[in-house]
């Protein structure tokens, strides 16, 4: 991986799992990382084994307000964002016929709009500065139906 010292990143789903990982993975490259999870204690204790100046914080993707003020406390602790990974995402593990409207809604909300919230949150500001690097990773939920 590149050198990204002076680099600050947002990773979604961070508290563990794939998220957990690119985090760690961004943090010794050199990045500063924003851990982003509905799990806050998990985010925090993730970015508490990266060092670096890593901040964990509960954000939630699929409400916009959230997102809004996660990235603005991960600008006010880390710098601008130079780069988003959004990696978070939900499926719920059942046959489609016995699956209902909520549990749609859910998955649309967390991989479909939590993808669109974290863009525009952080977006203008790459433009702004002329650089920047979204890395949007999907979901399994469309495979696996």
């Amino acid at each position: 991986m590149a050198d990204l010292a002076g680099r600050v990143a947002i990773v979604t789903g961070a508290g563990r799992g794939i998220g957990r990982a690119i985090a760690t993975r961004l943090g010794r490259a050199g990045a500063k990382v924003a851990l982003l999870d509905l799990d806050e204690a998990a985010a925090r204790e993730a970015a508490a084994t990266i060092g670096g100046g890593s901040v964990g914080l509960r954000c939630d993707v699929a409400d916009n307000a959230s997102v809004r003020a996660a990235v603005a406390e991960a600008e006010r602790q880390l710098g601008p964002i130079d780069i988003l990974v959004n990696n978070a995402g939900w499926d719920k593990f059942e046959p489609f016929l016995q699956s209902e409207e909520a549990t749609w809604e859910r998955v649309i909300a967390i991989n479909l709009k939590g993808v669109l919230n974290c863009t525009h949150a952080v977006l203008p500001g790459m433009v702004e500065r002329g650089r920047g690097r979204i890395v949007n990773i999907g979901p399994d939920a469309p495979r696996v139906g």
